[in-house]
């Protein structure tokens, strides 16, 4: 069976946020028992399977992060600068005020990889750090209005991944149901976390 280090991160990661020491504290363990520091031979688990519920909570949350690059920008205060003849506002977001800190947060729900390319690219939305600061430039686009309902299922692949299989109910002019488009996005153990390493908005 694949092994995992810290396995506490990965289950309890997607909301709360990555730290070791507070997934020890929670689970009532001294702090000596914290995993930060250990190596793999001295910290090692097998990585259960995942509930269902859990990965639908999991693609529920990557939706609405993604959406910050693509339909619905993080909040700015409204403080504006420009670079390189762009206009950025300062990001108006608790916990959100740096890019070190939008980047650990995506990768508590992205691969490496992906959130590289979401930084580094982005979408309709761009970041970027400024004097330490984050700022945000872009509108972000409306939903698609050719898409409709959406049916989501889990289909496990391997001891520790699964693929999140998403139909998407296409639309006419008239809003009629006139077809289907269909996306499996992969979620994995990778690293020390369950995370997506292919994602994209579905409407």
């Amino acid at each position: 069976m694949q092994k995992g280090m810290l396995l506490l991160l990965g289950l309890g990661m997607l909301l709360s946020g990555c730290s070791g020491e507070s997934a020890a504290k929670d689970a009532g363990a001294p702090p000596e028992a914290a995993v930060y520091g250990m190596s793999a031979s001295q910290v090692e688990w097998d990585v259960c399977p995942l509930p269902e519920e859990e990965i639908l909570a999991a693609y529920a949350q990557a939706v609405k992060v993604y959406s910050w690059f693509e339909t619905t920008p993080l909040p700015n205060s409204g403080e504006a600068v420009t670079v390189d003849g762009v206009l950025y506002h300062k990001v108006d977001k608790e916990g959100l005020s740096e890019m070190a800190s939008l980047r650990a947060y995506l990768r508590c729900v992205f691969s490496r990889e992906l959130t590289d390319e979401l930084l580094e690219s982005g979408g309709e939305v761009h970041y970027r750090d400024i004097d330490g600061v984050l700022y945000i430039t872009g509108e972000g686009r409306e939903r698609d209005a050719s898409k409709g309902k959406t049916e989501i299922q889990v289909q496990q692949t391997g001891e520790a991944s699964y693929l999140v299989n998403v139909t998407v109910e296409l639309l006419d002019a008239d809003g009629v149901a006139a077809g289907l488009e269909c996306w499996s996005f992969p979620y994995a153990f990778d690293e020390d976390r369950w995370v997506f390493s292919d994602f994209q908005l579905v409407n």
